[in-house]
C-alpha cells in the first residue's frame, strides 16, 4: 500500500514538473524569438529597456529550469550541492530582476511621455547618460546583490539547500530568502503600478493635446497599454504565487511562476510589426 502511494505521488510530481517546464520553455522560446526579431529585423525598432526586459525574462526562465538542463531534475539522488546552491540563489534573485526590468520599462515610458509634453529642446538633444545607465544596470545590480547574499547564506548553512518536493527547483529551506524576495518585489511592483496609474492620468488629461501635437509618433500608446496590462498581471500573478507557495498549494504557485514568461511573450510578442515579420507570406 505504501509503495503504491509512493508511486502515485511520484507520478503526480512528474506530471506537475512537465507542466511547469512546458510553460517555462514555451515562454522562453517565444521571448527568444521576439528578442532576435527586434535585434535583426530592419523594420522593428525597440528601446534598450524593452530589449533588456526580454533578456531578463530569459534569465528568469534559465534560472528556474537549471536542473532540467543539468539532467539532475528527476534522479533519485539529490542534485550536486554547487548546482543546487547556484539555482537556489538564482530563483530568489530572478523575480527581483524581472520586476526591476519591468519597472525600468515603465519609467522609460514616463520619460518619453514627459518629453513629448514639453516643448522641443533647442540645439543639441540631451544624452541622458546617467538616466540610461540606471535604467539598464539597476536590475542587474539588485539581482547580483540578491545572488551574493543567497550564496553566502547557503554556504554557511548547506543543510538548508535542497531540491523542493515537486522536483521543480532547488530552494533554501528557511523562510527568510523567500520573504525578503517577496517584500522587495512587492515594493517594486507597487511603485510601478502607481506610476502606471499616474501615466494613465497624464495621458487622459493631455489626450487631445497629444493627438494634435506635431510629435504624436513619439508616444507609444499601444506599448503603454501593453505595459500597464502586464504590470497589473505581474502584481496579481506574483502576489498569488507567493501566497500559494507559502500556505495553499505549491503546484498552483509554481504554475503561476511558470506562466509569467509566457504571458510576457503573449503581451509583448504580438505587436503588429513583429507579427508582420513572422507572417511574411501575408505581405
Amino acid at each position: 500500500m505504501l509503495k503504491r502511494m509512493s508511486s502515485l505521488t511520484q507520478g503526480q510530481e512528474h506530471t506537475e514538473l512537465k507542466i511547469f517546464l512546458a510553460f517555462q520553455f514555451s515562454g522562453g522560446i517565444g521571448l527568444l524569438a521576439v528578442l532576435i526579431t527586434a535585434l535583426f529585423a530592419p523594420k522593428v525598432y525597440r528601446h534598450f529597456t524593452w530589449l533588456n526586459f526580454c533578456i531578463t525574462w530569459l534569465i528568469y526562465v534559465i534560472s528556474y529550469t537549471l536542473l532540467a538542463f543539468s539532467g539532475q531534475q528527476t534522479r533519485a539522488e539529490p542534485p550536486v550541492y554547487p548546482l543546487c546552491l547556484s539555482q537556489a540563489s538564482l530563483i530568489y534573485a530572478a523575480p527581483v530582476l524581472v520586476a526591476m526590468s519591468t519597472f525600468s520599462l515603465v519609467l522609460q515610458l514616463w520619460f518619453t511621455l514627459s518629453n513629448a509634453l514639453r516643448p522641443p529642446p533647442k540645439g543639441t538633444q540631451p544624452r541622458y547618460y546617467f538616466r540610461n545607465g540606471f535604467l539598464l544596470l539597476a536590475p542587474y545590480v539588485l539581482w547580483l546583490g540578491f545572488i551574493i547574499v543567497i550564496l553566502v547564506l547557503g554556504t554557511r548553512h548547506p543543510e538548508t539547500v535542497q531540491r523542493s518536493n515537486g522536483l521543480v527547483y532547488c530552494t533554501i529551506k528557511t523562510g527568510t530568502p523567500g520573504n525578503v524576495t517577496a517584500a522587495c518585489v512587492a515594493a517594486i511592483l507597487l511603485i510601478m503600478v502607481g506610476l502606471d496609474v499616474y501615466i494613465g492620468a497624464v495621458l487622459y488629461k493631455n489626450w487631445r493635446a497629444l493627438r494634435k501635437s506635431d510629435r504624436p509618433g513619439q508616444i507609444p500608446f499601444s506599448l503603454i497599454v501593453r505595459v500597464a496590462i502586464f504590470s497589473f498581471v505581474c502584481v496579481a500573478g506574483i502576489g498569488c504565487a507567493f501566497v500559494f507557495l507559502s500556505n495553499v498549494s505549491a503546484f498552483a504557485g509554481n504554475t503561476i511562476i511558470a506562466l509569467m514568461p509566457l504571458i510576457a511573450f503573449l503581451v509583448f510578442g504580438t505587436q503588429r510589426d513583429i507579427l508582420s515579420v513572422w507572417l511574411f507570406w501575408r505581405r
